[in-house]
């Protein structure tokens, strides 16, 4: 773990000459130091990191050692790679408990009092979240968690048993992740009527 948030704060220059003066080159934005600063303060200020300040100003020979008042250069910030996530979300299957398909009404999968919600993914995952959001909402906020399952390492299925309410009604869907990669499946929609 770094130290660097451990940074002495900005000190007052005894002299002026004490001040060193700004590299001459600088790809990036000039910044003057305030009292309250260390060089860990202003990397995250400016989402860069302590080294590549220090790289970007070789005047800066103890980092921890600025001055208020100093003008130091800024690089910019190089966009940190967005890390590609293929996890797909194959298919949404509710089932009966012993693995049959359940009756569809209309678009709407009718539910027994326990059924099971099996996900299948392109890949295996390590985390899924099943969610209930009821009909008339618009939005997510109201979903409600109805399971979550932390599957085998092996496989790309994941599988709730869930105790239905009488009265549901409403979109079923998972959300599975592995590592920070996530997918979110479509929305079947459900009812149970007793």
């Amino acid at each position: 773990m770094s130290n660097d948030n451990k940074l002495t704060r900005a000190m007052h220059p005894v002299t002026e000459g004490q001040v060193p003066r700004p590299s001459k080159k600088c790809d990036g934005q000039l910044y003057t130091v305030k009292g309250a600063d260390t060089l860990f303060i202003i990397s995250h200020k400016f989402g860069v990191t302590v080294e590549e300040i220090l790289s970007a100003n070789p005047q800066i020979v103890n980092r921890d050692i600025i001055f208020i008042g100093q003008v130091i250069c800024i690089p910019s910030a190089t966009p940190k790679p967005i890390p590609v996530c293929d996890l797909r979300v194959l298919t949404l299957r509710l089932l009966t408990e012993a693995g049959q398909p359940l009756p569809v009404v209309g678009e709407a999968v009718q539910l027994n009092a326990r059924v099971i919600v099996r996900p299948t993914f392109n890949r295996p995952v390590s985390r899924a979240f099943f969610f209930l959001e009821p009909t008339g909402t618009e939005t997510c906020e109201f979903a409600s968690l109805i399971g979550v399952d932390c599957p085998s390492a092996v496989t790309g299925v994941a599988e709730i048993l869930w105790d239905v309410p009488p009265g549901t009604l409403g979109r079923v869907f998972v959300v599975a992740c592995i590592n920070s990669c996530c997918a979110k499946s479509d929305e079947v929609l459900v009812v149970r009527n007793t």
